[in-house]
C-alpha cells in the first residue's frame, strides 16, 4: 500500500462525507505522516508554520476519526490505514479502483454522500478525474506563499483573534460576501489574504485570484472572472456590461465562489480624497455594490490601499459587508523579522520597530541596509538622526504622498510637525480651509493609513509612523 492509494482512498472517504476533496495542504500533511515525517519536517515542505500544520492535520484526524469510529492520530494513521484495506477488502476488489459506491456502502452507518443522478455511471478515480471533481483554482496572479507573520495589528473591535482567524470567521461562518482589506503599502494585505486561502479553500468550489494592478477596465475583469467560474474560454459574453454582471452574479449563486481582487488602489484616482474612482472605472461600483446586496454564498475580498466611497456606504450593521484595516505587526512579530534577518543589538530593537510603524516591507528594507552598511549593527544605524530613508524605501513612501489631495498634504505636514499626537481640535485649528474640508482630509487620511487615531475620553488625537514624518518633512520642506 503506497501514499498514493492512501491519499486516493482517504480523499473519496472525506468527499463521501462532506462533498469536499482534499486540499492541496491536507494532502502534503498526509503524505508527510505517512511517511513518518515530524511536523517540522511537513511544515518546511509545505511552506506553512509548524503550528498550523499541527492545526491542519488536527483538523482532518478528527473527521478521520468519526468516519472511521475510532481514534485516528499522527502514530497510528499508518496502521489504522493498512489495517481498513486488509479488513474491508470485500468492499472493493482493488485498492487502486475505489468506486465512489464502495466508499458509500462502506460507510453508510456513518455518512451521508451527494446524491447521484440515475443511470449515471460510476466515478472512476483516475488522476484525471481526480483533477475534473477537485475545486478549481487561479492562482497565476497571487503571490507566492512566503513565511508569514501571523500577528498582525488590525483596526477591528476584538483584538483577542489575529486577523486571518477574523477573516476566516467572516467568510465561513457568517457567509460574508465582501471584505474589503485596506492599508498602507508592505503592511501584508496580500500577504494574509494567500495565507487565508489554504485555511478555507475546502468551503469553496472555485477560487479565482485577479490583480488590477495594470488598472483593467471592468469588462476586462468580468470576462476573466466569467470565463474561469464558468470553465468556458469561448464563452459568448454580452456586449452589455450590465448583463454581464448578472451572469457573474448567476456563477456566484450556482458555485460557491471566492474571488480576490489584489491592487484595488489601481482603479482610484490621485489628488483626491481617499476613494474615488479613476475616469472611466466608475462602474467598478456597480460589481461590488451587487455582490454586497444581492443573495449569494460567495465571497469578493478586495485589497487595497483604500476601500472605494461606494463600499464605504455600507452601514456596520451589514454583516455581509466587512472592512479589515491592517496597522502593522505586534511587537513580537515584528521582532521576528529582525531575528530572520540576523541584526544585532536586540535591545534597540523596538526603536527601530517603532520607527517603521510595524510594517514588515519596510523592515526587511531597512534590515537589509542594515545588514550592509552597519554589519547589522542596529546602534550605529540609529545614531544617525535623523535616521536616512534608503533608495528602495522612498520611492514607496513617494507613491503615497503623490495620491493625497492638497488639503491632505496640508494636514499630514501639521501631523509631521507635532513631536507628541496633536488632538482634532488643534489640528482643524491649524489646517488651512473649512473645518468641513478639513475633517473630510482627516478621515481621508485615516483610510488611507497614513495617520493613526488614538481615542481618549475628552478629545480625540492622531499620530503617524515617524518614518511617515520624516519623509513629508523633506518633501513639504
Amino acid at each position: 500500500m503506497d501514499v498514493k492509494e492512501v491519499l486516493r482512498f482517504t480523499d473519496n472517504l472525506v468527499f463521501a462525507k462532506t462533498g469536499k476533496h482534499l486540499a492541496d495542504l491536507e494532502e502534503t500533511v498526509l503524505r508527510g505522516v505517512w511517511q513518518g515525517k515530524t511536523y517540522i519536517q511537513i511544515a518546511e515542505e509545505s511552506g506553512y508554520s509548524e503550528g498550523y500544520t499541527r492545526d491542519v492535520t488536527s483538523k482532518l484526524f478528527k473527521v478521520l476519526s468519526k468516519l472511521l469510529r475510532e481514534n485516528v492520530n499522527k502514530s497510528n494513521f499508518r496502521s489504522t490505514m493498512e489495517r481498513y484495506q486488509i479488513s474491508q477488502c470485500s468492499n472493493f476488489v482493488n485498492f487502486n479502483i475505489v468506486q465512489k459506491s464502495n466508499i458509500n456502502n462502506f460507510y453508510a452507518e456513518t455518512s451521508h454522500p451527494p446524491k447521484t443522478p440515475q443511470n449515471s455511471p460510476p466515478t472512476q478515480t483516475s488522476t484525471e478525474d481526480d483533477t475534473e471533481q477537485k475545486q478549481r483554482l487561479d492562482l497565476r496572479d497571487a503571490p507566492s506563499l512566503r513565511t508569514f507573520y501571523d500577528s498582525l495589528r488590525d483596526s477591528f473591535a476584538d483584538r483577542t483573534s489575529s486577523p486571518l482567524t477574523t477573516l476566516e470567521t467572516w467568510i465561513v461562518e457568517q457567509n460574508c460576501r465582501l471584505v474589503a482589506i485596506t492599508g498602507i503599502s508592505g503592511i501584508g494585505k496580500s500577504a494574509i489574504a494567500r495565507h487565508l486561502i489554504p485555511q478555507i479553500q475546502t468551503q469553496f468550489d472555485r477560487i479565482i485570484w485577479r490583480s488590477l494592478s495594470t488598472s483593467p477596465p471592468l469588462e476586462t475583469t468580468l470576462k476573466h472572472l466569467i470565463q474561469f467560474l464558468s470553465d468556458k474560454i469561448d464563452i459568448n459574453l454580452p456586449a452589455n456590461t450590465d448583463e454581464q454582471l448578472s451572469m457573474l452574479i448567476e456563477y456566484l449563486r450556482e458555485y460557491r465562489c471566492l474571488i480576490i481582487l489584489d491592487d484595488g488602489q489601481k482603479i482610484l484616482s490621485s489628488g483626491q480624497i481617499a476613494g474615488n474612482y479613476k475616469p472611466g472605472y466608475e462602474n467598478y461600483g456597480t460589481l461590488f455594490k451587487l455582490i454586497g446586496e444581492l443573495s449569494h454564498n460567495s465571497c469578493l475580498i478586495l485589497n487595497s490601499w483604500e476601500a472605494p466611497l461606494d463600499i464605504l456606504t455600507f452601514t456596520p450593521d451589514r454583516s455581509e459587508v466587512r472592512f479589515l484595516q491592517l496597522n502593522g505587526l505586534s511587537e513580537v512579530a515584528a521582532s521576528a523579522i529582525l531575528t530572520d534577518s540576523s541584526l544585532l543589538d536586540e535591545e534597540k530593537w523596538p526603536i527601530l520597530i517603532k520607527f517603521y510603524g510595524s510594517n514588515p516591507l519596510y523592515l526587511k528594507l531597512t534590515a537589509q541596509t542594515i545588514k550592509n552598511l552597519f554589519g547589522g549593527k542596529v546602534a550605529q544605524y540609529l545614531s544617525y538622526e535623523p535616521a536616512f530613508l534608503s533608495d528602495e524605501l522612498t520611492p514607496i513612501l513617494q507613491q503615497h504622498y503623490q495620491r493625497l489631495s492638497q488639503i491632505e498634504k496640508q494636514a499630514i505636514a501639521q501631523i509631521s510637525n507635532e513631536i507628541e499626537p496633536v488632538s482634532l481640535t488643534q489640528l482643524i485649528a491649524k489646517c488651512q480651509g473649512s473645518p468641513a474640508e478639513s475633517f473630510k482630509a482627516i478621515q481621508s487620511l485615516e483610510r488611507r493609513g497614513m495617520i493613526e487615531k488614538l481615542c481618549c475620553e475628552a478629545e480625540t488625537f492622531f499620530t503617524m509612523p515617524p518614518v511617515l514624518k520624516e519623509y513629508v518633512k523633506i518633501v513639504a520642506g
